[in-house]
């Protein structure tokens, strides 16, 4: 199942509050809504989805008083960051399981992954099962 929430625009104004500092997986998209790059916040994520996320958009202001920082900025691929427009997101403990079902369904919907997960610096997907079904809609 792919994530039933609708695309968000990214607002650099924003409170950080806004998102959540959990565990989950989050879709990227670019300027026409199409899922460019899915992806997790785990356990080793700081500040979960909401550090993905502001480490894929860009810190706001005054973030620079903050005591933070992404340990591994290297690890999200800079086209990413370059043509990341919208997001979406689920708040998940399983964010591992869900990200490998998130990318089986993409996979099986259009017949590839995320043009951006494809790329060599991106995180390598694992095996992806089938399901031998499309999505409704798609």
């Amino acid at each position: 199942m792919r994530i039933r929430k609708d695309w968000s625009s990214w607002d650099p104004g924003m409170s950080f509050k806004t998102l959540p500092g959990a565990m989950g997986i989050y879709e990227i998209a670019d300027e026409q809504k199409n899922c460019i790059y899915i992806s997790y916040a785990g356990g080793a994520s700081p500040y979960g989805l909401r550090g993905e996320l502001y480490a894929i958009f860009g810190m706001p202001a005054g973030a620079d008083k903050w005591n933070w920082s992404h340990p591994h900025p290297e690890s999200i691929p800079a086209e990413v960051k370059q043509r990341a427009k919208y997001y979406r997101y689920e708040v998940t403990h399983n964010y591992y399981s869900r990200w490998i079902e998130d990318l089986t369904r993409f996979s099986e919907d259009y017949e590839t992954l995320p043009e951006l997960n494809k790329l060599a610096t991106a995180p390598r997907a694992p095996h992806l099962g089938r399901y031998h079904w499309k999505s409704e809609g798609i």
